[in-house]
Order: structure tokens, then sequence, then C-alpha cells
């Protein structure tokens, strides 16, 4: 018990120090830093910060007097019966340039939450499985984000009632390109999911339009395909951010042709902020509509998703919050799969999206 007081507290030292350099790249959902700013973000504070399209990133808040800026970290967790061993590094150049990485070991993969590395027959230490699961470099100014690297993406409105794409899933290599104009942001990713023992390579790619009114409200629209294909190389007609995956396909612009190369979705998400206090959320997804009368006779049945959020906090102090808060999700039978499997919204069996994953709700009610 005394070693597991004392590592928390390190850590919450460490995030202390941490705060006075904020950086521009996305946060371990392990540290102290994420959790914090993302209860704090439920309950109304730091808004202007907020985005459909995340996950939750360090931010540049202060003027930095040196060219070069570096930080490393190195912690362990030994708890309920895991065994882990991280580092976290971080550089920024000019303010505008950044390098991250965040690696793990650890002695039981099975355990780990967002965690994909493959166990090896021999241990080291006790650790039978490392994995890098963030890693990348960036350049951010005050408009734009240009970034190529290891991590997830996690778009929707709310905390932890994100449907297609979750930080919850397995991270993957993907290049991004990110522009805020203030009332409207647009961001694109595209990037390599895995390639299975029958050389099946998997592809993601996503588009994504936002606005807000800079006050209390913000309104998203976006687009996420999965496509794959024996031996199918990276397709450029996916390259194009204003496309869309029904022109692409329906016309064979793609580099596998037909209608089966591909699966597509999309959501509708808002977040609105009332009285500075109260926070609703929700994400409307569809991923196909069956409008067909023999289809419906086959079984077939329309692919939808809908997540609602609700959070009030009657209690902000300089140094505390009390919030409640009440949630739903729901993932249809059909939705994020595909007549072609390998194009189902999954990495390495697990979702990209919910973790529970399709044809499954969930209420949950909390403080």
């Amino acid at each position: 018990m005394k070693k597991i007081i004392l590592s928390k507290l390190i850590n919450f030292f460490i995030f202390i120090i941490s705060s006075l350099f904020l950086n521009a790249q996305a946060i371990p959902d392990e540290f102290y830093d994420f959790q914090i700013k993302k209860l704090y973000l439920d309950a109304g504070e730091n808004w202007s910060g907020n985005t459909i399209f995340g996950p939750i990133r360090y931010r540049n808040t202060i003027d930095q007097s040196d060219s070069l800026i570096t930080k490393t970290r190195l912690g362990s967790t030994i708890l309920n019966n895991r065994k882990i061993l991280y580092t976290f590094g971080q550089f920024i150049f000019k303010k505008k340039f950044h390098g991250y990485f965040y690696s793990r070991m650890v002695d039981n993969s099975n355990k780990i939450e967002r965690f994909s590395g493959i166990p090896r027959d021999i241990d080291r230490g006790g650790f039978t499985s490392g994995e890098t699961d963030l890693s990348g470099i960036s350049y951010e100014n005050e408009w734009m984000i240009i970034q190529l690297g290891r991590g997830r993406q996690s778009w929707g409105a709310g905390t932890d009632i994100h449907l297609a794409l979750s930080r919850e899933s397995n991270s993957y290599d993907h290049g991004m390109i990110d522009l805020n104009f203030n009332k409207v942001r647009v961001r694109y990713f595209h990037g390599y999911l895995e390639t299975d023992s029958l050389s099946i390579n998997r592809y993601i790619v996503g588009r994504g339009i936002e606005w807000n009114n800079l006050k209390n409200l913000y309104v998203g629209f976006s687009e996420v395909v999965v496509y794959s294909g024996k031996n199918r190389p990276i397709d450029l007609s996916y390259f194009n951010p204003i496309s869309t995956h029904l022109e692409i396909e329906l016309n064979d612009r793609q580099n596998k042709l037909g209608t089966d190369s591909g699966n597509g979705i999309w959501q509708f998400s808002i977040d609105y902020l009332i009285k500075d206090n109260i926070r609703l959320s929700g994400n409307y997804l569809f991923d196909e509509f069956i409008l067909d009368k023999e289809q419906k006779n086959e079984g077939k049945g329309n692919g939808t998703a809908f997540s609602l959020k609700g959070v009030y906090t009657p209690i902000k102090t300089n140094n505390s919050l009390f919030s409640f808060y009440y949630s739903i999700i729901n993932i249809g039978k059909n939705t994020f799969t595909h007549e072609e499997g390998k194009n189902n919204f999954v990495q390495r069996n697990n979702p990209l999206g919910w973790s529970i994953g399709n044809d499954s709700n969930e209420k949950k009610i909390g403080i």
C-alpha cells in the first residue's frame, strides 16, 4: 500500500511540473493530466479549447525563452497483478515543431488496456511484450496542425461516448492535417491498420468538419472509411480530403474496383454548454440504410448508432468539482460490419470505436 501511495504522489508531482510546459500532442490516457482535463471539460471549464476532433492534446500556454525544450519521464505501475514499465518523451523546437513518444513494456498483454503488442515466448526481467503506443512529429501553429506518427483518433461530442473512433482503440500509424479557422475546423487523416496472414492490407481514412459559435455550441459532421484488399497498396483516390467514399466507390475511382472494397460510416455530433455548468453531448451515426424490401426480407437491417450524455456541475471551486452525469450508448446489430469482413471497424480483433462493439447498449449514471 505504501508503494502505491508513493507512486501516486510522484505522478501527481510530475503532473504539476508538466503543467508548466504544456506541449501539443495527444496525452496518454493513463496520465493524471488526461483525467483532470477530461473532468474539467465536462464541467464547462476551458470550453474554448473544446473540439469534436479528439483526443485531448497538450496545448502551448506560455512563452518559451529557449529555442529547444525537451522533457522525459520514466515510470512503472505494479497493481492488480500487472507490471508496466513506461517511457514518455517530448521536445519542442522553436515553439511550433514537436516530437513525442510513449512506449510500454508489460508482463501480460491480455490485462493491459489499449495494448496490441505481440507477446514473446521468453521474457526479460518479467516483461514479455513491448509496444510504442504514441510517437511522431508534428508542426502546430495557431490555425494548423500537421502530424505524422502513431496514435489514434477519437471523433465525437462528449467524453466516453464516442462511437466509430475512440481513444480506447489500439493505436495505428497515420498522417493528419487539421485546419482551424476560428468558427470552422476541418480535419483529415489517412492511416494503415494492419496486414493479416492472408496478405490483406487494411487502411483507414477520415474527413470531418466542425462549426462552433465561439460561445457554447459545437456541431460536426464526419465520414470515416475502412478499405482493404489482398496486397492492396494505399489508395491515392482517398487522399482527396473533400471527396466522399460513395463517390469514389460507385464510380470505380479506387485501385480495387467494385462496391465491396471499403466500408464507410457517417456521423453527426453536437456539443452544447448551458449556463456554464450543464453540458449536453450527442452523436448519431449511420453505416447503412436499408430501404429495399428484398434486402429486408433477406434479414438485412439498418446500421445505426447513437450516444447521449448530460453532465451537471452544481459546485465548482478553485480546487474541486462536484458533477453528476447520465449517458446512454446504443450500437445496432449491423453497425460497423460489412459483407466483406476485412472492412469491419476493428484492428487486431478490437473495435476502433466503442470498446464493447456492435449489437450493444449501455446506460450509466455517476457522480
